[in-house]
């Protein structure tokens, strides 16, 4: 079940991107520090999108790599505790 909410999900954000590719045909000035050059929009969009969600994996990730060092721990702590009482 979850994946068919997966594959619809991603099946919508599909048909968005599309939609708002062919909506956005105009090319832009992007500036950047050394040149500048005009890029379509719906490109600019698509980069931004995809940068911002790479951008989040990775901080999700060491999140997640971080809250289970600490799980990892509080485990070893917790199984350190209950054998002192077991033994006592």
């Amino acid at each position: 079940m979850i994946q068919v909410v997966r594959k619809g999900l991603f099946l919508i954000l599909v048909v968005i991107a599309f939609v708002l590719g062919t909506q956005n045909p105009a090319l832009v000035k992007v500036d950047y520090i050394i040149a500048s050059s005009e890029v379509p929009l719906a490109s600019l969009m698509s980069l931004c999108v995809v940068f911002g969600l790479v951008l989040g994996l990775l901080l999700g990730i060491g999140k997640i790599t971080q809250l289970k060092r600490q799980i990892r721990q509080q485990q070893r702590v917790n199984q350190s505790t209950q054998r002192t009482a077991v033994n006592d």
